[in-house]
């Protein structure tokens, strides 16, 4: 089955509903999906899934070699971060001995603040009407993008429809899948930020990490760091 917004040429109003069935499709009937969101100092990477009814997900930011990591299973959370994270954090952080930073390089911690609890976590984290609210704030909302010029394209040689929003703040190239389901695949701002989109459906297996720390085992201080 081949789904296509249009034919090449400009966009329509019946076209811009169109695209919310692409938004709808990417963020609300895919039961699993990776988003990549890439700029130029960093990425980060956040998978998100239904499974038995529960929003799971885990994410992970790059900035050079710094990493910082969260995982949200169905009971708890959990975060880690490498030691280059972790010193520019205890920067502004009094009394956080560079052995604390050794012993928690790459270490898992079970989070038990309230700020981390699995209910807020899944709402900041995990929510996906929150990413999609956020794309559209920034590239596809109509104020943003104006009128689209569509062609046929390819991603990874992938049947893509190709759109080139040229209106907005800043020209925005999108793809879609042309083929199956019309799911979202990458949308780039020039000299921006790149998103993309994929293992639309896939298994999604994550367990609690083996011998996390618990956080109220650990100084103040270092749990300030931590985030």
């Amino acid at each position: 089955m081949t789904i296509a917004l249009a034919g090449c040429g400009t966009r329509t109003s019946a076209e811009d509903m169109r695209l919310d069935e692409v938004l709808d499709a990417t963020f609300e009937e895919a039961d699993t999906l990776t988003s990549t969101k890439t700029l130029t100092d960093g990425t980060m990477v956040m998978r998100t899934a239904v499974v038995d009814g529960t929003v799971l997900c885990d994410m992970q930011i790059r900035m050079g070699k710094a990493r910082t990591e969260m995982l949200v299973t169905d009971s708890a959370v959990y975060s880690r971060t490498n030691k280059v994270a972790l010193r520019r954090a205890a920067a502004s952080t009094e009394d956080v001995r560079p052995e604390l930073i050794e012993m928690m390089d790459d270490r898992w911690v079970k989070r038990a603040s309230a700020q981390f609890t699995a209910d807020l976590a899944r709402e900041s984290l995990c929510d996906r009407t929150e990413q999609r609210s956020g794309l559209e704030d920034t590239f596809l909302a109509p104020k943003n993008r104006g009128d689209g010029e569509e062609q046929d394209g390819t991603l990874n040689g992938r049947p893509t429809t190709r759109i080139t929003f040229t209106e907005g703040p800043k020209p925005v190239e999108v793809h879609v899948a042309a083929e199956g389901p019309p799911y979202l695949l990458k949308i780039t701002e020039r000299g921006g930020v790149v998103w993309t989109f994929s293992d639309f459906d896939k298994p999604y297996r994550t367990t609690a990490p083996a011998n996390a720390i618990d956080e109220g085992e650990l100084p103040e201080q270092l749990v300030a760091a931590l985030g």
